[in-house]
Formats: structure tokens, sequence, C-alpha cells
């Protein structure tokens, strides 16, 4: 199985029949992630914000520990300050209801180790000024769920 990059290991995964993502086992979930500082610098959610998205979701405090992304710019500030993190891309999931709340939940407590296939990032606005801003991948610690 091919593991050079990101995108010829996603290229292997949809010739294997898989479309938008795959279910993985957790050794095959932590070699993924593995491939992701091929995508550029990480940002790191912090406390505060995955506290909020655990508010969000009515999940239990301290559900969430961990969820970085990678930003398609780099990381850039917004005008208000704040770096975008996973909490715009989880607020714009719950407030525009892109997915049903109990599928937001199991992914972000990470029910099952999923890698959905990112082709063109994921955009959403800045919880604070709402610039918008586009995330190449993001995904939530303990190797749960990938996009990418």
């Amino acid at each position: 199985m091919p593991t050079e990059s990101l995108q010829e290991l996603k290229d292997y995964y949809r010739q294997s029949g898989a479309r938008t993502g795959i279910k993985l086992g957790d050794d095959e979930m932590r070699r993924v992630i593995s491939l992701l500082p091929e995508l550029g610098p990480m940002v790191e959610t912090p406390p505060a914000e995955l506290r909020y998205i655990e508010g969000l979701l009515r999940l239990p405090l301290g559900a969430v520990g961990g969820f970085w992304v990678i930003p398609a710019s780099g990381g850039s500030p917004c005008p208000c300050g704040r770096t975008p993190t996973a909490l715009d891309i989880v607020a714009y999931a719950v407030n525009q209801r892109v997915h049903e709340e109990r599928l937001l939940r199991d992914t972000v407590l990470g029910v099952h180790n999923v890698f959905e296939f990112a082709d063109e990032g994921r955009t959403a606005p800045c919880h604070v000024c709402g610039r918008e801003f586009t995330s190449r991948s993001y995904w939530i610690d303990r190797h749960k769920y990938l996009y990418a």
C-alpha cells in the first residue's frame, strides 16, 4: 500500500471502492495522521475553545481532548485577533445544520476511526468576526476522526 503521500493513500482507498471516506483500524489511522505534516503548519484548538465545542454539542466537560486544523492559508489571524481553529468549523456545522447533531457528536467523540477525504478543504467563518477561512485538514485527538 502506498504511503508516500496523503494523496496517494486517498487514491489507493478510492481504487479499493471508498468514495468519500473510510473506516480504519487504529494502526492504519495513526499511519494516515503521520502524513499530515506534508499539508502545512498545524494549529491546535485552545482548551477554552474545546470546552465551547463541548457546550455546542452538549458533551461532557473534558470529552474533547484535542482538535487540530491545518489552515489552507497557513494560519493567519483574523482581523479580530483569533487564529481560526476547529471551533469555527464545528460552530458553523452546528449553526447551519450541515450534519445532524448526533453525527457531529459521534464524530467529535470519536465513535469510529473515520478518514473523510477532503479534496477542496472545508470553509467556515470565524466564530468571532465572520471572516471566512478554509481548512485543508482537521482531526481529533485519539486518532478517531480525520478530514484530509
